[in-house]
């Protein structure tokens, strides 16, 4: 199993980007290389499920998510869910106040499917690919909130 983590700061209120970043219908706006959802089943609430194609490195991956979990905690939130298909991955997001905004803290566990090979791969080039992904997702999600 492999791990991607990263943290950004926006400025814009916790339950406000909560609400926004938990949306299954507005991903595709700012999640990077994410298609809009099919087959949506819920709000982004817990037992959401729904497919979506996932763009990276110039293939189109299919993707099943599914939202174990989005909740309350202390004066923030967490959003967990389940993707299966192309790979297996869990991902986990945490939305903190901090300096009257929101810190989010990412991380993402994930399995490529494959033998050694898939595994070489992933140290050597689809690691980096994965975190660059991840920083442009982070980023275009920090824009959109900074900008309404």
């Amino acid at each position: 199993m492999w791990s991607v983590r990263n943290t950004v700061f926006i400025d814009r209120r916790v339950k406000e980007v909560h609400h926004f970043a938990t949306n299954p219908l507005l991903w595709y706006q700012w999640y990077a290389g994410l298609s809009e959802a099919e087959n949506l089943i819920g709000t982004g609430k817990k037992g959401t499920s729904m497919n979506l194609k996932y763009y990276f490195f110039g293939r189109s991956l299919g993707l099943h998510v599914l939202v174990v979990e989005n909740a309350a905690v202390k004066d923030g939130y967490i959003w967990r869910c389940l993707i299966s298909g192309a790979f297996d991955a869990t991902q986990t997001w945490r939305y903190l106040p901090k300096d009257g905004g929101t810190e989010i803290q990412f991380e993402m566990d994930y399995e490529l499917p494959g033998s050694i090979f898939g595994k070489l791969a992933n140290t050597i080039y689809i690691k980096k690919l994965m975190y660059n992904s991840v920083e442009q997702t982070l980023q275009n999600l920090k824009d959109i909130s900074e900008s309404e």
